[in-house]
This record gives C-alpha cells, structure tokens and sequence, in this order.
C-alpha cells in the first residue's frame, strides 16, 4: 500500500468524475432533492460518482468505497477505504456558480490513517492533492505550487459553511457571532473541500463547519495537514470541525 501509488489513482477517480459534471455545467441537468428542498441532487452527481467508483474498481477492485450518493461497496481482504463527495458543492454547480469539486479521498485500514487526497475544481482550474509525507501542493495550468498554509497575518479571515436544516444554522451562526471578534470577516464559498484546501493555500486563515460528512472533508485533511494545518476532525453530526494553522482563535 502506497501513498503515491494511491494518488495517482485518486487522481485518475477524479478527473473521471469531473469530466462527467463538465458536460453538464449550465446545461441541461435534472434536480432532485434529499434531507429538504435546499438538498440537492442532480443527475450530474450521480454521473459523477459513477464514473469515480467504475476508476476504482478498475485499478483497486478490492478495495471499499463510499461515497455521498451510492451504497458502500465492500471489496475482498480490502486494505484501503476510499471516500468519494463526487460534486462538493452541489447548490453551487446548479446555480451556474464556479466554486465546485470532486473530492476523493484514500485511508490506510490497517493504519486507520488517511493517507491520499484530491480535490479536483475544473472551472477554477486547479487541482489541490497530497499524500502522507509527501506534502501538499495546488496545480494550475500543469504547474505545481507546495502549500504551506496561512502567514501570519494581522487581519484573519474565517471561512465557513452552513446545514441544510434551519435549526441547525441557527446554532451555526450563534458559534460564527462568537467567533468574530477574532476575524475581520467571513468567506462562504459553499465547498467545505475547497474551503479546506483554500486555508492550506492561505488564501483565508481558518475553516469552520458543524456537523460535515466524512466524504466533505476525507480528501482535503489529508491536504490540509500535510500543509501543516491542524485539523479537528468531527466525531459526530454536530461536533466542531476547524481546519487552522492556530487553534488559540477557537477558544
């Protein structure tokens, strides 16, 4: 079991899944709906988490797979475990809005250790990936750049999301009114993985969110730490998840 090896297939999963969605990006595309009217899904997800999985099992049939969309897939004498969000950002690619992803990510079973990211933004044109020792490094245009997070800055800027049920963005913005005093202002691009990959790169200092999914945030941690961020990862729907480089802003 290779870190780079896993990659490179991570990779391949999710350039296949976008292919699927950049045919349908503001064209014609059906919308349903999940948990609520606000929770979409579209005929694109699910072309998308299609063409990941048919990646996967291609190149590592034995392993397992979940993903946001599909039911888990259980591979014989399985070594990794792959977690597939096949369009973060789903209200975004519906809207016509740009800040969308395909996210995969790959975690070492003997381990439990998440060793292999990719987050995968074919309108913004990047690619952010890493793998456990490896560093983290966002790719535009065939060029590479190693991601280090945040500079120390004096003005700080805090990027968050928010729940699909109105209860639950009650409390969200509770914590976030908490929170401002230490931040000049507040980004919401509608990602949680490019909102992750956004805080290795330092383009904002800190990423916030309350009760995300584990395919949310399985590829870009991996980023995310090996840019040296701390992560505290949720336990449970309504923890506290915080990506930052200074966990001293949450306290």
């Amino acid at each position: 079991m290779n870190p780079e090896a896993l990659l490179s297939v991570a990779r391949q999963a999710a350039e296949a899944g976008a292919a699927e969605l950049v045919k349908k990006y503001r064209g014609s595309f059906q919308i349903n709906t999940k948990s609520n009217e606000a929770d979409y899904v579209t005929d694109a997800d699910l072309a998308s988490e299609t063409a990941v999985r048919e990646v996967l099992s291609r190149l590592r049939p034995n392993d397992t797979v979940t993903g946001e969309e599909y039911d888990d897939t259980h591979g014989e004498n399985s070594a990794v475990y792959w977690s597939i969000d096949p369009l973060d950002g789903t209200v975004n690619f519906a809207r016509g809005l740009p800040n969308w992803a395909v996210s995969v990510g790959a975690k070492d079973l003997k381990t439990g250790e998440w060793v292999a990211g990719v987050v995968y933004s074919p309108m913004l044109g990047v690619t952010y990936y890493a793998h456990k020792d490896g560093g983290a490094f966002a790719e535009r245009e065939g060029k590479s750049t190693q991601l280090t997070g945040p500079i120390e800055r004096s003005t700080k800027i805090v990027a968050t999301g928010f729940s699909y049920s109105p209860e639950d963005r009650v409390r969200q913005f509770a914590r976030l009114t908490e929170l401002m005093p230490n931040f000049v202002d507040v980004r919401r691009i509608g990602a949680a993985s490019l909102d992750m990959c956004m805080v290795a790169e330092g383009m904002v200092d800190v990423y916030f969110e309350v009760g995300i999914k584990e395919w949310d945030w399985a590829g870009a941690m991996v980023i995310a730490e090996e840019a040296g961020l701390k992560v505290i990862r949720p336990a449970f729907a309504g923890d506290l998840g915080v990506v930052a480089r200074d966990l001293s802003l949450f306290i």
